[in-house]
């Protein structure tokens, strides 16, 4: 009895470790933008064999002839369409006399989740341009209480978002797939932080986000007084309240509503100088922006117009034996064509994936897949006539992610994946740089500076 009891336990054991092998083989398996990790029991075992072992260099034509030594540089190859990089040049020559605060929206996953990286991006060129506040903010967030940027609190709201088929319109989705419902009393508040970065604890003025076709009465409190109610007419398009003054702290509530109106976000902005939005969705591959309809594109851009589009997804489209990413291309280049279509005075930056590890070898190593996911990325922006920066070259390349696990403090996750606070502060000052860098040249072209006066 016991030999046939043993028997059977080791049967079960060889036929469970053989399936599991087998399931490297099997397809990848996908549901809307999330796709399941590969099964791999002899990864240890296989030889480090990456389907594309370096970056493919483009022939980009740039402004200047030469990068600063150790500067990974952003190559703008719009050509003639000019929406890469020069609406957002434009946009800071003209700082003193637009009116309105020079805006950049960075969409991405969950490596810029709870503004880590963008925080500290919008602080070093805040720094350098002037400006105030946290940007846009959506009606309500699951990492509420982890984002340090800002304090933020809501109730009353029904989310919605591209993850989440159930009761979902994609006709009302904004720049990170989501919109929000009012129930009664609806309300949401943002207060500016001190001690985390600079310029964050007051703005020059908030704006309260909806579209639709019907009608909101909202009232604004700013520092806790009571400001005159306000109506939102949207009239089918996307439409805003604003209140001014010194804003340490707002919170909007929705009185309401008549007819059929859905609720996007608020924002804390300054009335001059710069500001960066972060508009981050969880396993988000950038496919969620197919939903975004033209006219939402269109509708929200005259509300809340952006100089430069920043398309930094990627973690969630590489996998293991990665090589050929031709839907990813073909997809993401109908979704930028369109948002450039929509959006004509914006400019539009992809950033190539960053690093992530995987255990290859009996060691870990850049993940099979990554180098050809960012040729795909580079060959996107060329091909839409964009402008394409490589985080994976300016954060160290190959085997970058570990060295930063293994900094003190450590600057990444022990996911080999993500980065952390510490890590989005070093990558946000690399890419600052390059901004900025950018900047020079386009102010030497134009005469505004001498070459041998950029820093």
């Amino acid at each position: 009895m016991g030999r046939g009891y043993l028997h059977s336990v080791l049967w079960i054991v060889l036929a469970s470790m053989l399936a599991l092998i087998a399931m490297y083989w099997l397809p990848d398996v996908a549901a809307g933008d999330w796709t399941m990790r590969k099964i791999d029991m002899l990864s240890d075992l296989r030889p480090d064999s990456a389907a594309t072992d370096s970056v493919e260099k483009l022939e980009v034509k740039n402004k200047i002839d030469s990068c600063r030594p150790g500067m990974t540089c952003i190559d703008d190859m719009s050509g003639l369409e000019h929406q890469g990089m020069e609406p957002l040049w434009l946009a800071l020559d003209s700082l003193g006399s637009l009116g309105r605060p020079v805006r950049i929206a960075v969409l991405g996953d969950s490596y810029i989740e709870g503004d880590i990286l963008t925080s500290d991006l919008r602080e070093a060129l805040q720094r350098r341009f002037g400006g105030s506040g946290v940007g846009y903010l959506p009606m309500c967030s699951e990492v509420a209480g982890f984002r340090r940027s800002v304090q933020q609190q809501f109730g009353g709201w029904t989310a919605h978002n591209g993850n989440d088929p159930s009761g979902y319109s994609p006709q009302w989705a904004n720049l990170t797939g989501h919109y929000f419902m009012a129930g009664s009393g609806a309300w949401v508040s943002a207060s500016g932080v001190r001690n985390f970065l600079s310029r964050l604890d007051t703005c020059a003025q908030s704006s309260f986000y909806c579209m639709g076709s019907g009608s909101a009465s909202v009232t604004a409190e700013v520092n806790g007084v009571p400001q005159p109610q306000q109506t939102i007419n949207p009239s089918g398009s996307v439409a805003s309240a604003t209140v001014g003054g010194r804003i340490g702290r707002v919170r909007w509530t929705v009185n309401s509503t008549s007819g059929s109106v859905a609720y996007l976000g608020v924002s804390l902005d300054p009335d001059r100088g710069i500001v960066v939005d972060n508009y981050s969705l969880r396993s988000a591959s950038g496919f969620q922006l197919y939903n975004v309809s033209p006219k939402m594109l269109s509708d929200f851009d005259a509300a809340r117009h952006y100089d430069l589009v920043v398309v930094m997804y990627g973690l969630n489209v590489a996998t293991s034996r990665g090589s050929n990413y031709t839907h990813y291309h073909n997809k993401m280049k109908e979704i930028i064509d369109r948002m450039k279509a929509a959006m004509p005075r914006t400019g539009f930056l992809v950033v190539g994936c960053s690093d992530r590890a995987e255990r290859s070898g009996g060691s870990l190593k850049t993940m099979r897949g990554v180098l050809g996911l960012i040729n795909t990325q580079q060959r996107l922006a060329y091909d839409c006539h964009v402008a394409f920066w490589n985080l994976y070259e300016a954060m160290g390349g190959e085997g970058s992610i570990v060295a930063m696990v293994n900094a003190r403090p450590r600057m990444a996750n022990l996911d080999y994946t993500h980065i952390n606070w510490n890590g989005g502060h070093h990558l946000a000052s690399i890419m600052a740089d390059a901004i900025m860098w950018g900047y020079q040249c386009h102010q030497v072209e134009t005469g505004q500076i001498k070459k041998s006066e950029m820093k």
